[in-house]
């Protein structure tokens, strides 16, 4: 009896022993897109718990592999804090990447309480990136304009959301800006 209990017991250490080597099957990932039109995307930064951006885009694809959307034609994308819109924005093609980064060719964003317009583009292969963790737009190319400002274009700028810390330039950048002054009994 003890005889056959060892045999059993050697039998269950060896059949354990092979499934140990096995080497493990994953789950695979599907590498095509999930598409979905008409989409109303509603988005909540982690790195920013305070802010809501709501998106409406004819066609939204999910790429699981990368855990990356892209919204096509955004003509109704907002950033809200609080429930009150702080700026807009469109764009031909938004990627929102894992880390809820905004990155794209060509975006507009306009900043509601300040009136500012801010153009964003792309400059070789440096993409435009509205990042989320830094609450800031990293721009290769911008031109910002508004009813008191006129137009002003920078390059490798760096700007808050909220517009108060601002950087741009560096070596071989170009930029300059034209201001509007009013003069009391004189047009603009």
């Amino acid at each position: 009896m003890v005889r056959w209990a060892v045999i059993a017991f050697a039998g269950v250490v060896a059949l354990l022993v092979i499934a140990a080597l096995v080497p493990s099957r994953q789950a695979a990932v599907p590498s095509a897109a999930i598409e979905l039109s008409s989409a109303q995307l509603t988005l909540y930064p982690q790195s920013d718990p305070t802010a809501v951006w709501y998106f409406d885009a004819p066609v939204a694809e999910y790429y699981p592999d990368r855990q990356e959307t892209t919204l096509a034609e955004v003509d109704d994308g907002r950033r809200t804090v609080a429930g009150v819109t702080d700026f807009t924005l469109t764009a031909e093609r938004v990627t929102i990447d894992r880390s809820d980064n905004l990155r794209g060719e060509h975006m507009h964003a306009h900043l509601v309480e300040d009136d500012l317009d801010l153009d964003m583009r792309s400059k070789g292969s440096r993409l435009v990136l509205i990042d989320q963790r830094a609450g800031r737009f990293e721009v290769p190319r911008a031109v910002m304009s508004g009813p008191d400002l006129g137009d002003s274009v920078f390059e490798d700028m760096r700007i808050s959301f909220d517009f108060t810390e601002f950087e741009a330039g560096g070596p071989g950048t170009v930029g300059y800006a034209q201001f509007v002054v009013d003069s009391p009994g004189r047009n603009p």
